[in-house]
Formats: structure tokens, sequence, C-alpha cells
């Protein structure tokens, strides 16, 4: 399970006295333990996969304003802790692999510009965790368009 692997690498980076990873890794088990205690089950891999990709979501935020702040500390640290949580994600999709899916979608439901819900709908459990979901509404829109 995801959730063991990511505290074996907190407890393996806190044996090398990395504190970066450490607290990184820390937020993102404690996100994961407060789900649980809230929701009183155990937490499936899905559910780390969302926790982290929150995390990166707000690390990418932040990441934008330390570059308009051109802040050269918290830009190293956004950076480094998206480049550490990234491989805990499962393999992303390319635009093109995404572009394909959506197509399909589009030519086999007939669906026009009124039918974006339905499109979103259909192509949102597949793309789930794999892929930028930000970027599906414009990629929708210039296939439509």
């Amino acid at each position: 399970m995801l959730k063991e692997l990511l505290k074996k690498n907190e407890i393996a980076a806190m044996k090398a006295r990395d504190k970066k990873t450490v607290s990184v890794l820390r937020l993102v088990n404690a996100d994961i333990k407060s789900f649980e205690v809230n929701e009183r089950e155990t937490i499936s891999d899905e559910t780390v996969i969302k926790i982290i990709e929150k995390h990166i979501k707000q690390l990418k935020e932040v990441l934008q304003y330390a570059i308009q702040l051109n802040d050269e500390e918290k830009i190293a640290e956004g950076n480094f802790a998206i480049e550490l949580l990234t491989p805990y994600l499962p393999a992303q999709l390319s635009d093109e692999e995404v572009n394909s899916m959506l197509q399909e979608i589009i030519t086999n439901g007939n669906y026009g510009m009124a039918d974006m819900g339905k499109i979103m709908k259909e192509i949102m459990p597949k793309v789930n965790g794999k892929f930028d979901r930000s970027k599906i509404n414009p990629m929708v829109k210039a296939i439509l368009g």
C-alpha cells in the first residue's frame, strides 16, 4: 500500500537525517492520518493519491507566488517537494493520449459543445490521478471549437 511506503520512506529519511524530505513526507502522512481519524476507516491508495495531488497543487500555487516574489529559497523548496512527491503518483498520461481519448469519446457519443458536462463525466474516471484535470476543459473546447 502507498500509505506504508510513504511512512517507510519518512522513517528512512529520519534515519538519514534528511530534514527536507522528512518535513514533506510528514505533512502528507499527517493528512493521511487526519483522514483516517475523521472518517474512521482505513485509507485506500486512491485517496492517498488524491491527498498527494492536493499537496502538489498547493505546492505549485506557492511556487507561483515565490516566483513572483523572486524568493529563491521558496522556489527551491517547492521544486524539491514536487519532485519528491511526484513518483508516488501513478504514471502520468501524455497530452496526446488524453486528446485521443477525448476524440474517441466525442466521436462515439456524437457530442457537441452543449454536452460538455457529459464529456467531462465520461473522461474524468479514465484520467483521474493520471493527468492534470485543469488541462482537460481547454482540450475539449479545442476539439469541439
